[in-house]
């Protein structure tokens, strides 16, 4: 084994240039929805594996591209592929306690408790560990790739070379669902070829422990559209449906007030969790009061059931007529929904949204499944479009294959021994069914970023700790997973 003492010694003496370097590749926006500025931060992404022997390339998908990085070592009998996605979330302005979401800035604590900016020059190199980095990008999912790179950087450095080959693969589209991701790595077989995919994305578990999932739930989302009236109608002047009564009253039919699903058929095929799987739920550490004082509800009493072992349906969004300043006392002539669904193992998102679509038809309306077709006279206020439809499914590794405790044993030796919380599955999304169902990789995710980092909320953020930290787990995972 090596002596991680010349290592640890240059990653204290470097930290002020990650988090500096880092600040680079946040700057850098790249929303989803903004495919020009994605490619150009996946082309300086692209350079910056060049720079680090990892033959980087961008590679088209027929969406958001994908960027490559690969090493070759000499008598590596094991590649590790390790995946993250570089796009971010969209980046409202409202609820961000700075005025810049891309330009970083770093506090001691949560912006939210009122803790001030503190510029990075004034802060020490011994105390960079304490402070946090806000700015949309930074914990889902940069931070996970700039660890990457340090590490193998200071690798590099101090002649520590890996002992397995590593493949890189950035997506680009990872928060819009990864549409075009699976596809891609059906043709791009060969290329990503390996004998097990890490996945750093997600939080950590909320004790700051090293945490691994075997899976993660798969998602889909519908947006629904209902019209009633050509056009908005004065409310005093015409009494006429509204488009918007109608739909609430459909999503009421959908699922409780609290959101447990009442679509028929929606858990027929969820596989309960196994017996191992109970027990390692069971053993998670969880608190309750804590999380709730966080976010200032309830939560259920099986929480952690809920969010690993049954789907859930959620309305992300909801519009009809108008607000504010351009409020109008008017009869709304459309209402419009987004639906999401996170699913569980063993569902498919094909048969989910045939279900959903199903029970709408029970409901009454006429669902038109073509967000081009004409509208009959006679359908108004009785059809239901579907305006788009993505999604996919979710996958599992199981924790008790050979090589995942070798991984969770190689995580914990990063962590100084600290035990690592083992969990059957995350409750959000990322597309391991790429690696598990097409390239039949053993897949685990191990997330970086501290919990309750605020992704894809304002004052994302993370903790620098974390980022350090990452390193050096990098570090260790293509040192120790290259065998004795």
């Amino acid at each position: 084994m090596p002596d991680w003492t010349a290592f640890d010694r240059t990653l204290t003496a470097r930290r002020r240039a990650i988090v500096e370097s880092f600040g680079e590749l946040v700057r850098l926006e790249s929303v989803s929805q903004e495919p020009a500025k994605v490619r150009a931060t996946g082309e300086w992404l692209a350079n910056e594996l060049r720079a680090r022997k990892l033959d980087g390339r961008v590679l088209e998908t027929g969406g958001n591209p994908a960027v490559f990085g690969e090493r070759r070592v000499a008598g590596a009998t094991r590649t590790v592929l390790l995946y993250c996605h570089y796009d971010t979330k969209p980046i409202p302005l409202n609820g961000w306690l700075q005025p810049n979401p891309i330009e970083p800035v770093f506090r001691r604590g949560l912006a939210e408790d009122g803790v001030p900016e503190t510029p990075l020059g004034a802060i020490a190199d011994d105390q960079l560990g304490d402070f946090r980095m806000y700015a949309r990008g930074t914990s889902d999912d940069k931070g996970p790739i700039w660890c990457h790179l340090q590490a193998l950087a200071i690798m590099d450095a101090i002649g520590l070379a890996p002992r397995v080959n590593v493949k890189l693969i950035f997506d680009g589209e990872e928060e819009i669902g990864s549409p075009f991701f699976g596809a891609f790595c059906e043709k791009q077989r060969e290329l990503l070829a390996a004998d097990v995919c890490l996945i750093t994305d997600g939080p950590k578990h909320a004790s700051g422990r090293p945490t691994i999932a075997g899976g993660a739930r798969g998602v889909g989302s519908v947006t629904l559209e209902l019209e009633a009236a050509r056009r908005d109608l004065h409310s005093g002047n015409f009494a006429v449906p509204n488009p918007a009564w109608k739909l609430n009253g459909l999503l009421a039919s959908m699922a409780t007030p609290d959101g447990v699903p009442l679509i028929e058929g929606f858990e027929a095929d969820v596989a309960p969790p196994t017996a191992a799987e109970k027990t390692m739920m069971a053993a998670l550490p969880f608190d309750r009061a804590a999380l709730e004082k966080d976010v200032g509800v309830k939560v259920p009493e099986d929480f952690l059931d809920r969010t690993m072992f049954h789907p859930t349906l959620t309305i992300r969004g909801l519009q009809s007529g108008f607000f504010g300043k351009e409020a109008n006392t008017i009869i709304p002539h459309k209402a419009t929904v987004l639906l999401e669904v996170r699913m569980v193992k063993n569902m498919r998102w094909e048969k989910i949204v045939a279900r959903v679509l199903d029970h709408i038809r029970g409901q009454g309306f006429t669902v038109i499944d073509d967000p081009k077709a004409p509208l009959p006279d006679e359908l108004r206020g009785k059809a239901v479009r579907v305006i788009s439809k993505s999604g996919y499914d979710p996958a599992k590794t199981s924790l008790e294959l050979p090589v995942s405790r070798e991984i969770i044993a190689t995580i914990e030796r990063a962590h100084a021994g600290e035990p690592a919380v083992l969990m059957p599955t995350l409750g959000g999304s990322v597309p391991i069914f790429a690696f598990t169902d097409i390239l039949k990789l053993p897949t685990l995710i191990v997330p970086y970023a501290n919990a309750n980092n605020r992704q894809h909320s304002p004052n994302e953020h993370l903790r620098l700790d974390h980022l350090f930290q990452g390193v050096r787990t990098t570090a260790q995972l293509l040192q120790d997973l290259g065998g004795s």
